[in-house]
């Protein structure tokens, strides 16, 4: 890729692929643009403090978590970014992941909390609290009523998000 002769030496935190443009995280709470085709550089834009730790996407819908603890819903209709909503949550909001229906996205964070979250408004409440250690990743199966989730312990757990309890748990333990 051709970057800038200076200024973006960066600890990336997470990257995704959307379209041509390559959107990475930075520690730096930035989120970084890069075309894929035309190996370019295009943008870097401050979206958090205490680093840019997951991000979900939604058609022209981007969700951004930070180590502040927020969740920031951003439109890039029209190819321009606009800021359209934000939640504060406790904790850094390690992971997102968006449902099948794109109503909801399930949120974990680093004080092991998981949270259920409205696409439309970041309107949000608690889940559940019931891991062992900060949540590492968080993903829907194949259907909206499921959804796993990793701790830092090494804890993997299935839950039912309509009846909001474990379904199955399994302990890697710490290697």
């Amino acid at each position: 890729c051709q970057l800038p002769n200076t200024g973006l030496t960066r600890n990336y935190t997470f990257s995704v692929i959307n379209g041509d443009m390559l959107m990475a995280g930075t520690s730096g709470g930035e989120i970084c643009l890069f075309s894929i085709y035309s190996q370019i550089y295009r943008a870097t834009m401050p979206l958090s403090s205490n680093g840019l730790l997951s991000i979900a996407l939604m058609d022209d819908k981007i969700f951004v978590g930070g180590g502040d603890g927020k969740v920031k819903k951003l439109s890039t209709e029209g190819g321009r970014w606009n800021l359209s909503h934000e939640a504060q949550l406790d904790g850094k909001v390690t992971s997102l992941s968006l449902s099948i229906d794109k109503k909801e996205l399930i949120v974990g964070t680093s004080t092991s909390k998981i949270y259920r979250m409205l696409t439309s408004d970041l309107s949000f409440m608690i889940h559940t609290d019931a891991h062992y250690g900060g949540i590492n990743d968080i993903a829907f199966g194949s259907n909206n009523n499921e959804f796993a989730c990793i701790d830092e312990t090494g804890i993997v757990k299935i839950w039912d998000n309509s009846e909001y309890k474990t379904l199955f748990t399994a302990s890697g333990g710490r290697g």
